[in-house]
């Protein structure tokens, strides 16, 4: 069960120096196909954090095309995870397990945020056997890092994005991410991190395994994941997805799952925006893609993040080297 004290520091083993604490929020203007995120990566053995605040519009193919790309590490480690302000003019407080509140300006002063986050459903512990079916046999394969401390959630995100010298409304359900445990980012594979938003009363969230073979992109069997369907949360026992992409920025997909209940659902989403993440992480790249996603009469938009190592990608779909 995932309470306030989750959004601080957990107890842990002084002389583990991979131990690693980190935050995710996603935000969106739809209308206007923005897609932006913010995370902030700590060390708190090593006293060291990592934060990156990335922000694009529409299809951008290459990381230079990013309207707003600020990636800062080796800052002092706050002391209070759950309350703090970093040298980037990054400020973060949670409230509560439900509620968190965002404000940001660039070092340029280019860019501002200030965003409140608040929980459409309490926060899923992808730990918990009473929430997570599969919580005993959830592992991501090859990755560690998903596969310890997990808060998942999702949040009405408003609040305002000033960008250059325009001004931009956020009011939008997205995704929100709390991670701890022990973690030593060596660049293996990773998983794809899927929001599906259907509407106010239908939207659900996947962790898909990934896989890379023959350079495509390949979406395994479902790790864990949650559909809530007028307010009730329900876990899902089976989901699946299939996409076509550029390059790796997903163009479009095709959802299925399955909840406790037996009911099924289908959705087929097109992307409005995608950018790649180099910088989130030093080991890794996150393929961000906003989509907007239809069932029926039914119409929403949300994120889905594939989250691939950087040796993973060298491995699976370099070139062989020759004498």
């Amino acid at each position: 069960m995932i309470t306030a004290a989750d959004y601080k520091f957990h107890e842990r083993d002084s002389a583990d120096d991979t131990w690693t604490e980190t935050v995710f929020q996603i935000f969106s203007v739809p209308e206007l196909g923005i897609s932006g995120n913010i995370y902030v990566l700590t060390r708190p053995n090593l006293g060291v954090c990592h934060c990156s605040i990335e922000i694009h519009q529409g299809l951008c193919m290459h990381p230079w095309q990013l309207h707003h790309n600020d990636s800062q590490m080796h800052m002092r480690c706050p002391e209070d995870f759950s309350d703090f302000t970093l040298p980037n003019g990054l400020t973060f407080k949670a409230h509560s397990e439900r509620e968190q509140e965002w404000s940001y300006k660039s070092c340029d002063g280019l860019c501002s945020l200030e965003l409140k986050s608040s929980a459409v459903c309490d926060p899923t512990d992808a730990r918990d056997p009473n929430q997570v079916p599969q919580a005993s046999n959830s592992e991501v394969k090859g990755y560690a890092g998903w596969n310890n401390g997990h808060l998942e959630g999702k949040s009405r995100v408003v609040g305002t994005l000033k960008l250059r010298d325009k001004s931009y409304t956020i009011d939008c359900v997205e995704g929100v991410n709390k991670s701890w445990g022990p973690r030593n980012d060596w660049g293996n594979k990773g998983a794809s991190w899927i929001h599906v938003d259907l509407g106010e009363d239908l939207t659900a969230f996947l962790v898909l395994d990934l896989d890379i073979e023959g350079r495509q992109v390949r979406y395994g069997s479902l790790k864990y994941g949650y559909v809530l369907v007028g307010g009730e949360r329900r876990p899902l026992l089976s989901g699946e997805m299939t996409a076509t992409r550029s390059d790796m920025l997903v163009t479009s997909a095709k959802v299925r799952f399955e909840d406790d209940q037996g009911d099924v659902y289908e959705a087929v989403g097109q992307t409005i925006a995608a950018g790649p993440w180099y910088n989130f992480n030093p080991s890794s790249v996150g393929y961000q893609c906003l989509l907007r996603w239809t069932s029926g009469d039914r119409v929403g938009h949300s994120h889905i993040a594939d989250f691939v190592g950087q040796y993973y990608l060298s491995l699976s779909m370099a070139d062989d080297l020759y004498d």
